[in-house]
């Protein structure tokens, strides 16, 4: 490998680094990155091959400087790499109006971190910040030495889970990061917790969403059927259907209605306990299993901007299917109601 150190992979153009996984084309001697090799499917130059090109080495690069392009966040005015989609700070989408590639403003000259130009974005300093900007300085300090670190897990990079994470991927990134330790099975997700399925819904987790969708469905037909005969007998004595009725009666089918409506209630309160407790686990398999996915399936190299968009793509949130969740409650609900109200006509 070190013979190609500093040498660029003719298929995604990056220099060559001591530790690369490097294979050779057996008829030119092209070098390549073995997941670009795999991604192509062939050597660069198979259609020269008839012609009996053989590779001749370029002058390497011995130091390839890191790239200065930066993108401006523009809700909270932190510089990200330009490949980044998402601000590595705040989670928001960065493509919408930037131009990937545009460099940073110059920093500010010395003695004079903080102040800036008028036509200048502000600049936020790497030194310690006043008590307003601390919160972000030390979010964007601390998320680029997670996201520069080493790999998650093999195969997946940190920058691969920010991409496909989107929203909150600082948070989640820390999460999965303890969940794959030895011996770490759970971990508490409040979000899950209060929404329950519908947190399922927004982050893309259909099929957990439906099941617990289903179970709560489940749980109501015993309140519905026990229902029926309560409001039949509040109807037959008191003529009405009023809190205070219902606060009056004690006959069986109102306890029959009360132990129906406690078996409920647990079933909602077992199934947020679910969601907050194991939602980290199922969701890191699944941003686990979509990767490699995507790194096997995709038509383009691992790096590329074309994967990061398809990581991106694919993950991401779904406020839409929140709404069609809601909208289908509502709709179950009010279907249940009619036919409540169709029994005693």
């Amino acid at each position: 490998m070190s013979n190609y150190t500093g040498y660029r992979c003719p298929v995604c153009g990056k220099a060559f680094q001591q530790e690369d996984d490097v294979v050779v084309c057996p008829d030119c001697g092209t070098p390549h990155h073995r997941a670009c090799y795999h991604s192509l499917g062939h050597c660069v130059h198979e259609d020269r091959h008839s012609d009996g090109q053989q590779w001749s080495p370029e002058p390497a690069d011995p130091d390839p400087a890191p790239s200065q392009a930066t993108i401006l966040c523009p809700r909270c005015a932190s510089h990200n790499p330009a490949g980044n989609i998402f601000c590595q700070v705040c989670g928001h989408q960065l493509t919408a109006g930037q131009v990937p590639g545009a460099p940073g403003p110059a920093p500010a000259p010395e003695g004079q971190q903080g102040y800036r130009r008028a036509d200048q974005e502000p600049v936020i300093p790497d030194i310690m910040p006043g008590p307003a900007a601390l919160p972000q300085w030390f979010l964007r300090n601390i998320f680029s030495e997670l996201e520069e670190g080493p790999e998650l897990c093999p195969g997946v990079s940190r920058r691969d889970v920010c991409d496909y994470v989107g929203p909150n991927s600082f948070i989640f990134l820390m999460r999965f990061q303890q969940l794959l330790e030895p011996g770490v099975h759970l971990s508490i997700n409040w979000s899950a917790f209060l929404f329950s399925f519908f947190y399922c819904f927004y982050r893309k987790m259909y099929r957990v969403g439906v099941a617990l969708l289903g179970v709560i469905l489940l749980a109501l037909v015993p309140v519905f059927s026990a229902a029926v005969p309560l409001c039949g007998e509040l109807l037959a004595e008191y003529g009405t259907l009023t809190v205070d009725a219902f606060a009056i009666i004690n006959s069986p089918s109102f306890q029959q209605f009360d132990r129906a409506f406690s078996f409920f209630t647990m079933v909602v309160l077992l199934v947020s306990a679910f969601c907050g407790v194991f939602f980290n686990k199922l969701y890191c398999r699944r941003v686990l299993r979509d990767i490699r996915a995507t790194q096997e399936k995709g038509h383009f190299s691992s790096g590329s901007p074309e994967y990061h968009y398809a990581l991106a793509h694919r993950g991401g949130v779904n406020t839409n299917a929140v709404l069609v969740a809601v909208c289908t409650l509502l709709v179950l609900y009010i279907l249940a109601g009619v036919g409540l109200s169709y029994q005693f006509m």
